[in-house]
């Protein structure tokens, strides 16, 4: 992938994330997760029987066990059945498989191309069940779950209808929420979604901007300095974080080859990389890069997407040193830095802070509040 490809999707998924304003009291119960796109065959089975629908009327009835459905000419195939998409799949006891996952809800095949989405619809309070325990680890405090949850919780409703293009809400992915459906599901977790039901974080009677990372380093980030934002609301301006000292992540080294970084940014052989400035945060603005074609200046974490935002892992420097022909990274904090430090929450609720504390400290001047579905 290009880089620049890369750094437009990473950008754009932040820009528009919250470009939705929903009233609170008039929130749609269920959401559409796209879980399985652009295929020509899946694999859909049930404990029970389970009834398919299509859009010229035909109603099917099958017993328990699974079927295959696949792409035809007329829209989709099962055993002697042509079926027109986009096609309904209802359980009868109200779980899913697909190829071998269980999900909740029921299933909608679309068409995409020569090819098929497969949609599952649920209610949004067991979408959330789905992508708590994928965001965060279940063994981790009730009370930092619960401000994961809430946030979760703010950020499906503030993005409905973001892939309506393709015929459903959200995707399953990083781009907007990984979501694993009823098989990622857990005790702790689904306890935490129920103990917050229906809460959301907004700012001014809105959803709050809930974005969230692993660990600070120490203090969250403004994302003028990562996004280029020309106004940050007063809640992400940036925080101390004095929780997240303990974690895996509070401090990281890395080293890289200078060839793997210099094809990476595609410039001459790398002599000196600088950091100019640091943001409020004491994270880095800029790095000057000299090299054997001349100089340049990149965004501190503009460079991290370009190199691999895996291997450095913030744009946080302690301190960047070349020696043989090897680039030796030292930093603080994985992840962008902006809004809730995970680890910063679990940290906090270890020492009896509750959610709503932890939420209101990371983003200062926000209320909780709880929405009423439709």
């Amino acid at each position: 992938m290009k880089k620049t490809t890369l750094l437009k999707i990473l950008f754009f998924s932040i820009f528009l994330f919250f470009s939705n304003g929903y009233a609170l009291d008039n929130v749609q119960k269920n959401i559409r997760i796209g879980i399985i796109l652009d295929e020509m065959s899946v694999t859909i089975g049930s404990s029970r029987d389970f009834f398919v629908y299509d859009s010229a009327g035909k109603k099917l009835k099958l017993t328990k066990g699974t079927v295959n459905i696949s792409c035809s000419q007329r829209g989709a195939h099962i055993g002697k059945y042509d079926l027109s998409l986009p096609i309904r799949i209802e359980p009868s006891n109200g779980v899913i498989f697909v190829n071998s996952k269980p999900y909740r809800g029921y299933l909608v095949l679309k068409k995409s191309g020569k090819k098929m989405n497969v949609i599952n619809v649920l209610g949004i309070e067991d979408y959330i069940k789905g992508v708590l325990p994928k965001e965060v680890s279940c063994d981790w405090h009730a009370e930092a779950l619960k401000a994961q949850a809430v946030i979760s919780r703010t950020y499906a409703i503030s993005n409905l209808n973001r892939h309506s293009a393709q015929g459903f809400d959200l995707c399953s992915t990083t781009h907007c929420q990984v979501y694993g459906g009823l098989g990622a599901e857990t005790k702790k977790t689904n306890q935490a979604v129920s103990e917050t039901n229906g809460e959301v974080l907004t700012y001014q009677g809105k959803p709050a901007q809930t974005v969230f990372h692993a660990a600070c380093g120490g203090h969250t980030e403004d994302p003028k300095y990562i996004w280029g934002w020309k106004e940050t609301p007063s809640y992400l301006k940036g925080v101390k974080c004095r929780y997240c000292g303990k974690s895996p992540h509070a401090k990281w080294a890395q080293v890289l080859s200078e060839n793997f970084v210099r094809n990476k940014l595609k410039i001459g052989k790398i002599k000196n990389i600088k950091i100019k400035g640091k943001t409020p945060s004491g994270a880095a603005k800029q790095l000057e890069i000299t090299h054997s074609n001349g100089k340049c200046v990149l965004n501190a974490y503009e460079f991290r997407l370009y190199v691999d935002a895996w291997k450095i892992k913030s744009h946080f420097f302690n301190s960047i040193k070349i020696k043989n022909d090897e680039i030796c990274f030292n930093g603080k904090g994985w992840g962008h830095k902006a809004g809730l430090c995970q680890c910063g929450a679990k940290g906090m609720a270890e020492k009896g802070k509750t959610y709503s504390t932890i939420l209101y400290h990371f983003y200062p001047g926000t209320k909780i509040e709880t929405v009423n579905y439709k």
